[in-house]
């Protein structure tokens, strides 16, 4: 009532409002002109609509659930390939106020964020590059041992915040490694394409080599020279066209016919 009356009086200067949103708070930051005590108030509003003294700023802070996105670039696994992620870290502010007056408003860029860059690049180097792309149980072993590890930090540092989860997400390797994954891959295929091709190609000179020789044995036991089997195979092959043709003329062996 006291910081409504002062401000009704000093009307031509102004109040400050606080109104936090639902999952903020507002934090008090004074800073008298004459007297009074400088820094972060302890108490903070949680809801409703507060009027202050209009030397006093307000700085509102998630208290709700929040994502972190932290990328990352050619970290190495364990057998040396750099991989690339987009880890995030769900965290929740526990006590807004201490935060801000012991830490700033930065304090994950000020006090996080660079312990954890080595957490998450010893957690990669300690998986190879196959486990950490597909094995889920390798990346949620690494997840867990993060998500671990950075509570551990925060904790010490006294930092009132909760660390509910970290997730590296998918691995990726990154861009000239992926190019000569693909390009050996891309070898790998034409290398089985080839394979496969010869076997075909081999396949189809045995099945050529056995009708050949299923031919000439049968030949043999007919009793029959080769120009013998080559005419009474003609023989069959115009028998079968006549079948099918409307009208069929036989060519004697040996005639020569002109077709106009």
């Amino acid at each position: 009532m006291l910081a409504i009356a002062a401000c009704i009086t000093l009307s031509t200067v102004g109040c400050t409002v606080a109104q936090p949103e639902p999952g903020d708070v507002a934090v008090y930051q004074d800073r008298p002109y004459f007297v009074g005590h400088e820094g972060i108030r302890p108490e903070v509003l949680k809801e409703g609509r507060d009027v202050t003294w209009p030397s006093t700023t307000i700085i509102y802070v998630t208290t709700a659930p929040q994502t972190l996105h932290v990328p990352f670039q050619d970290l190495s696994s364990m057998d040396n390939i750099l991989l690339d992620f987009d880890t995030s870290v769900q965290l929740r502010v526990v006590d807004a106020a201490d935060t801000l007056k012991r830490f700033g408003p930065n304090w994950w860029d000020n006090n996080v964020v660079s312990p954890y860059n080595s957490i998450v690049r010893k957690a990669v180097k300690s998986e190879k590059m196959a486990q950490m792309m597909s094995d889920p149980v390798a990346a949620e072993k690494v997840d867990q041992e993060v998500t671990e590890q950075l509570r551990a930090l925060i904790k010490a540092s006294g930092i009132r915040v909760e660390v509910m989860a970290v997730n590296l997400g998918k691995a990726k390797p990154n861009e000239n490694v992926l190019t000569q994954m693909n390009n050996t891959a891309a070898e790998q295929q034409r290398n089985l394409t080839l394979v496969a091709a010869t076997i075909a190609e081999q396949q189809r000179k045995l099945e050529q080599e056995a009708k050949a020789d299923a031919d000439n044995a049968y030949r043999n036991k007919m009793g029959l020279s080769p120009e013998q089997y080559l005419a009474r195979q003609l023989a069959e092959i115009q028998a079968d066209a006549c079948k099918k043709a409307t009208a069929c003329y036989m060519v004697p062996q040996g005639t020569n016919v002109v077709s106009r």
